[in-house]
């Protein structure tokens, strides 16, 4: 038994971070081929009350990363597609949080790893930004509500999935860019759980080789 859980979507990328940070993983629904339906949110409400009332643990990290799209223009998304794309996602995460609120223990910390396209490499990717711009807000709020009880929110962000092949000027500023789940996003994530960082909350940490400039 760990005392660490991971709250995410069953993708290879998530179950390499849970391999890394050695976390407990607890699968969350993905959802189906069609755009947001009854069946995805009874799911969702189902697992959010089945995970909420686990033993409390004292990290959690949670990690919402859909089934992978092709860059596509905003312009050129249909009302369907951008349901797949972005208010799916976006319950899911708040179902994620929530519920890492209710198994983390006084004093914990949780941590949010969200994909993040860096801006100069945003083209193609509006639904995936603007689900990391939600992410940083609903942490900075679970920071805040969570902060009378000790515990710590903070969030690690990476553009490992959306990065493009070749990025345009300026360059990276150091190598290894886009950089590696098991690797430089998991040693974030145990930057943030670490006792050595008992101040940072509601922080937002980006994992991209300065590609951002943040």
């Amino acid at each position: 038994m760990t005392d660490r859980l991971l709250l995410g979507t069953d993708t290879v990328e998530v179950r390499s971070l849970s391999a890394a940070l050695q976390a407990e993983i607890l699968g969350l629904p993905i959802g189906g081929d069609d755009p947001w339906a009854d069946e995805d949110a009874a799911a969702l409400e189902a697992w959010r009350a089945d995970v909420a009332g686990g033993e409390r643990c004292a990290t959690v990290i949670v990690a919402v990363w859909p089934v992978s799209h092709a860059p596509m223009r905003l312009t050129d998304q249909s009302s369907a597609e951008f349901t797949r794309r972005a208010e799916l996602p976006f319950a899911q995460w708040c179902v994620a949080l929530g519920a890492a609120s209710a198994r983390c223990e006084d004093g914990g910390a949780i941590v949010a790893v969200a994909e993040r396209p860096s801006p100069l490499d945003a083209a193609g990717w509006s639904a995936e930004s603007g689900i990391a711009d939600a992410v940083e807000a609903l942490v900075r709020s679970l920071a805040r509500a969570e902060g009378p009880r000790g515990v710590r929110v903070n969030a690690v962000s990476t553009p490992s999935r959306l990065a493009p092949a070749h990025p345009v000027a300026p360059a990276v500023p150091l190598t290894g860019y886009p950089g590696r789940i098991d690797v430089e996003v998991a040693n974030a994530v145990e930057m943030l759980i670490g006792p050595g960082v008992g101040g940072v909350t509601g922080t937002v940490v980006h994992v991209d080789f300065g590609r951002s400039w943040r």
